[in-house]
């Protein structure tokens, strides 16, 4: 027990020489941490009967300890981040799962005019259909084949920035990502995706136009069929997705944004002759914005967007609704979460050999955190009360089998912390970002922006959309 504190002491002094001697040097280091302990009624997320042999209970505990390490100039802003997240279940540990996660950001002013991001993370773990890495205002709805899977996965991302102009501004952004899973046959995904956007700013709007090309291709994806005596087959899937978006963003007052985007996405199945297969794509939102960090947003984006962990492009309606904000301030008190719905249809190949979609997939998603965060004591210390709800129904295929339907019911309380002080957090909410990361999002700026960054100031952002999804 004294050598465990003898090294949490040395490590915490470390970090404490670290970061006063690198302020000189425009750099910061701080460590990060959450851990909670809680229930939950389905660890394994279980299908209902007759679908599945049903939810079993179980107690669980989590740790996502990290560093951040920023390094900054006049004109560049680069970010070193290492977490090791784990969940670890009372009863069921075959349902555990960890990950350790790296990544690397920069941002390069290259000339008054242009600026360059890069960035680069790499991910390995073991993986099941229970994550709650996120915080509350973050969680995604995103599907999951069930079971655990040890997995590697790496990505790398790149946009250039060029302003010819103090209301015009062009971009291109390029990413390249790789899922693969540990598996004797494994199923794994590539994917690349290069846009190119346009955008033109007003005094109290931003328009905005974005193209966007990706390619994903899926490596022994299971074919199933609807006979139980028959072993199942695998095949590759090469897909290309193409879509067009218009934007037009707009200042509502001091506070508020709406966004509303109209375009089109086309499918092309590039393996199987299949064909192509052309929907709408869209996006509207309203955005609140406090200047001490309060913010809200309701959206409802058509979109179709790859899912590596079930191996299939999906073509989604999605309205979700995120929130941070306080309830009483002299209490410290405040609520951060999100509700989210999605409708989705998986594209594939139907009996007559043509590119149509699959079954539908109904979920909602519900996570909510109320927080006591006590700053003037502890420095970017809070405890949350945390309660998520899971519920999803996928038809069956066949009118003889039953519809699939997983619920979850999940209550934590977490701790978090941050050391030293972090002088300016990023949003506790992820605006809704559908159209690949030149696209158009956030907030636009109410006057032209000057095409030369002050110095001393961070280089702007590769394009529109530059932040993460």
């Amino acid at each position: 027990m004294r050598s465990g504190r003898g090294i949490a002491v040395a490590v915490f002094g470390c970090a404490i020489l670290t970061h006063h001697d690198a302020r000189a040097q425009d750099a910061t280091l701080h460590g990060v941490f959450t851990g909670s302990i809680g229930v939950t009624d389905n660890v394994t997320s279980a299908a209902e009967p007759p679908a599945g042999p049903g939810p079993d209970a179980d107690g669980l505990a989590t740790a996502s300890p990290g560093l951040i390490f920023t390094y900054t100039t006049p004109r560049t802003a680069q970010t070193l981040s290492y977490t090791f997240s784990t969940s670890l279940f009372f009863r069921h540990a075959e349902a555990s799962s960890y990950s350790n996660v790296a990544a690397w950001s920069g941002r390069f002013v290259t000339s008054p005019r242009t600026s360059l991001t890069l960035g680069a993370s790499g991910s390995q773990g073991q993986l099941n259909t229970f994550q709650l890495e996120q915080t509350p205002g973050t969680t995604t709805l995103q599907g999951n084949a069930g079971g655990t899977t040890n997995f590697v996965q790496g990505s790398f991302n790149e946009g250039f920035s060029f302003q010819p102009s103090p209301v015009w501004s062009l971009g291109q952004a390029a990413t390249f990502a790789v899922y693969n899973p540990l598996l004797d046959r494994p199923q794994r995904t590539y994917s690349v995706t290069n846009t190119l956007n346009a955008n033109r700013s007003f005094r109290h709007d931003v328009a905005a136009l974005a193209l966007s090309v990706g390619y994903t291709h899926f490596d022994n994806v299971p074919v199933t069929d609807t006979d139980p005596t028959t072993e199942d087959t695998t095949t590759s899937r090469d897909q290309l997705l193409s879509t067009l978006v218009a934007s037009w963003q707009h200042d509502l007052g001091r506070r508020f944004s709406s966004q509303l985007d109209l375009g089109g996405v086309v499918a092309t199945d590039l393996a199987g002759g299949a064909g192509s297969l052309a929907r709408p794509s869209g996006l509207a939102a309203l955005r609140y914005l406090h200047e001490r960090g309060d913010a809200a947003e309701l959206a409802y984006t058509y979109a179709a967007t790859p899912n590596v962990f079930l191996q299939q492009i999906q073509l989604s309606h999605m309205l979700t609704l995120r929130a941070a904000v306080p309830i009483r301030p002299a209490w410290h008190l405040s609520v951060e979460g999100s509700a989210s719905g999605q409708l989705s249809q998986p594209l594939e190949t139907n009996a007559e050999g043509d590119l149509d979609t699959g079954p539908t997939t109904l979920a909602v998603l519900t996570d909510v955190g109320l927080l006591w965060s006590p700053v003037i004591v502890i420095p970017d210390f809070a405890l949350a009360l945390r309660y998520q709800h899971a519920n999803q129904r996928t038809e069956a295929r066949t009118a003889e089998l039953p519809d699939t339907r997983v619920v979850r019911n999940t209550l934590l309380l977490s701790v978090s912390g941050a050391f030293p002080r972090q002088v300016a957090p990023g949003s506790r909410i992820l605006m809704t970002q559908p159209f690949g990361s030149a696209g158009p999002s956030g907030t636009p700026r109410r006057e032209p922006a000057p095409s030369e960054p002050l110095e001393g100031e961070a280089p702007a952002s590769a394009g529109a959309g530059d932040a993460a999804r």
